[in-house]
């Protein structure tokens, strides 16, 4: 097997890792800040400050660059659920930062939420990015949305993460990412798991506290579902790639699946792969990881040797799946034949590592 890519101490990619979209990062968490109560309060206040406006996961762009991206989708139970990437932008794409004094009245009404995303240290003097979550201002009731600020949002486009993040700068990319994961949590989780009361944000909206006055000490923190994916190959230097029932037609991804309770990351990467497609592994390498907040995964990606090449698929979740040469997938991806991953997907990038570059269009 080729490999000639530099690698971490820790057995990642340097290569692969780089080229992950939704992996990027060049902010400072600031992470001793966010015990601060009153740290959002006081950068809605400073005109430096750049907020990243989300609305139902979907990030703010300026006008007109969000014409053509793709809507919301809801993810499947599958990790790596399908995405039309065909509808996709294929330009560059900026977020569109307002600045703090322009939503302070915004982000002190009870249906909007506030993050510290952190600091870009690379400028002098170093700028702060708050996430802004509006979502409640545009349900409920109609007449929130007259609220002044509103105004703002008609030179702003949405554009949803897996159609932003490949067109994005890695600052962008990794400001995103890290809004929607945090905000995609507070979403889902407005109540305490213990008790059922209703929690709060605290600590910059990096956790939850619960209301109730018994419990006021439990600190909640988001929830992180991580899945293992792998790209497995075999002496002839063939990938496998599975078609799942729940996808669309023709779409055809490597395997992946949620780690189980107790259950080791190579111990997962195995059993999927006998379940799934009733191929035994012996060599596994670790890639990198990326994460996936839909709602709430990471993926680990893996490179996998197969040890036996021939396929039971289990007919439950896996329809069919079938080995491919380089020349096979080039020909299958030309006719239509097969549909890869979208652009933001670790698969995607995992499989064009194995391919040797950019799959064909």
């Amino acid at each position: 097997m080729n490999d000639s890519c530099t690698r971490h101490a820790d057995g990642s990619d340097t290569t692969f890792l780089s080229s992950l979209p939704l992996a990027q990062s060049t902010i400072d968490y600031d992470v001793a800040s966010r015990g601060d109560e009153h740290a959002i309060e006081r950068l809605m206040k400073c005109d430096s400050t750049r907020i990243v406006l989300l609305r139902n996961a979907s990030v703010a762009v300026p006008l007109q660059e969000g014409t053509h991206a793709v809507s919301e989708l809801a993810c499947s139970m599958d990790p790596a659920a399908p995405r039309p990437d065909a509808q996709a932008p294929t330009g560059p794409m900026e977020l569109a930062f307002l600045r703090g004094p322009q939503v302070r009245a915004c982000s002190a009404l009870d249906m909007c939420l506030s993050v510290l995303l952190g600091w870009e240290r690379a400028v002098d003097p170093a700028v702060p990015f708050v996430a802004l979550d509006v979502s409640g201002l545009f349900e409920g009731d109609d007449s929130l949305c007259t609220h002044s600020v509103l105004r703002l949002f008609e030179h702003l486009d949405w554009v949803e993460l897996r159609s932003f993040a490949p067109c994005a700068s890695a600052r962008d990319a990794g400001l995103a990412t890290s809004a929607v994961a945090v905000c995609t949590w507070h979403r889902q989780q407005r109540f305490c798991p213990f008790c059922g009361s209703p929690v709060r944000p605290i600590m910059s909206g990096w956790a939850q506290t619960c209301t109730n006055p018994n419990d006021s000490d439990r600190l909640l923190f988001p929830r992180i579902e991580p899945a293992v994916i792998t790209a497995i190959v075999d002496d002839d230097d063939r990938l496998l790639l599975q078609h799942n029932r729940a996808w669309r037609p023709h779409f055809h991804s490597v395997s992946a699946g949620f780690v189980e309770a107790g259950e080791s990351l190579e111990r997962a990467v195995r059993r999927e792969a006998a379940e799934e497609v009733g191929v035994t592994l012996d060599d596994i390498r670790y890639l990198g990881s990326q994460p996936w907040p839909f709602p709430a995964s990471i993926m680990l990606g893996f490179r996998a040797h197969a040890a036996t090449i021939q396929i039971r698929v289990d007919h439950d979740e896996v329809e069919s799946a079938r080995w491919f040469t380089r020349a096979e997938l080039a020909r299958a991806i030309a006719s239509g034949e097969v549909e890869p991953p979208g652009r933001a997907s670790i698969a995607r990038h995992m499989i064009e590592q194995w391919y040797g570059g950019p799959l064909p269009a």
